[in-house]
């Protein structure tokens, strides 16, 4: 029987300018149990909590718009005036047998040669439509533009951006030093947080997909998109307080909760650079294949006192999944 387990985890950057770490794991046997592991770092100090939140839920929001038509006002067909009966015409003035109608105009047939000059036909220049044959050149364009988005650094844009837009927030921009910071973190194939790389200074989120089936076909850039939408925003938009829209700081007592939405939707934030990364089975989990995201932000977000401009509340744009 096959068994698959989902990760996540994210960086987040609390006051003093000083990262909060977490993460959080999800384990699925025959049917899919999420367990989330959650890590706040301050200088070096890696507490860790472990706990096991019930499904996430979000509610997909839509809109429908109800064009009504005014009923068709009939057109008013104006009543036909009343028959006046036209006077009779006058007495026709004594039939003065007006030279019957000189049967003359009747061997009138010489208009009909007039259909001879049919050589109009004879002279359509539409030999000329070989021109139009240079139409089909714009249709060798439109090929050129059509693979768009199906790399992974706009996947992974795509992911971040259309969740960002629905609260107001910018698009972010990929940066390649960031992106290459995610995939050093990748490669070790442990799941916890690292800001070794570059120095630090910049926001994290993790997440980890494995199963003990074909996990290395799910690839790389599902990995990246389930991370971000299904892990990161859709599982915990719900858990931040709508009534902690736009306060400096909010209840921090569920940051677990919440961290990798906050960093993800976090206004002042403009650059993201991700990773994911392929760990054999047992690298990462016994006896399964995994798939290990990492994404890297800047500047940080889930900085103190500064959550009431930077998480704004969402305007019900449609559910984005992956």
């Amino acid at each position: 029987m096959r068994s698959s387990v989902l990760f996540a985890a994210s960086g987040a950057v609390l006051a003093v300018a000083n990262p909060l770490i977490q993460r959080r794991r999800l384990h699925t046997h025959t049917e899919v149990v999420m367990e989330w592991v959650t890590v706040t770092v301050t200088d070096g100090q890696q507490p860790a909590t472990m706990f096991r939140p019930g499904k996430a839920h979000f509610k997909p929001s839509s809109t429908v718009a109800i064009v009504s038509t005014p009923e068709p006002t009939p057109e008013a067909v104006p009543s036909a005036p009343p028959a006046v009966p036209s006077p009779p015409p006058p007495p026709p003035p004594e039939p003065t047998p007006e030279p019957a109608p000189a049967p003359a105009p009747a061997p009138e047939p010489a208009p009909a040669p007039a259909p001879a000059p049919e050589p109009a036909p004879a002279s359509p220049p539409a030999p000329e439509p070989a021109q139009p044959a240079p139409a089909p050149e714009p249709v060798k364009e439109a090929p050129a533009t059509a693979p768009a988005g199906t790399d992974y650094q706009s996947i992974a844009l795509q992911h971040h951006n259309s969740h960002r837009f629905n609260h107001s927030a910018g698009a972010l921009s990929w940066g390649g030093s960031y992106a290459d910071y995610a995939l050093t973190t990748a490669k070790s194939c442990k799941f916890e947080h690292d800001l070794s790389p570059g120095g630090g200074g910049y926001g994290q989120n993790l997440a980890m997909y494995a199963s003990s089936g074909d996990a290395q076909s799910f690839g790389a850039n599902k990995a990246v998109a389930q991370a971000a939408s299904n892990f990161w925003y859709n599982g915990e938009l719900n858990s931040w307080p709508a009534s902690d829209y736009g306060k400096p700081n909010p209840d921090m007592s569920q940051f677990h909760s919440w961290g990798h939405f906050s960093q993800l939707v976090w206004s002042g934030t403009q650059q993201v650079g991700c990773a994911s990364y392929f760990c054999p089975a047992g690298t990462m989990v016994a006896g399964m294949g995994a798939w290990f995201t990492v994404c890297n932000y800047f500047p940080a977000g889930n900085m103190g006192g500064a959550y009431g401009k930077n998480v704004l509340p969402p305007l019900g744009e449609s559910t984005v999944t992956a």
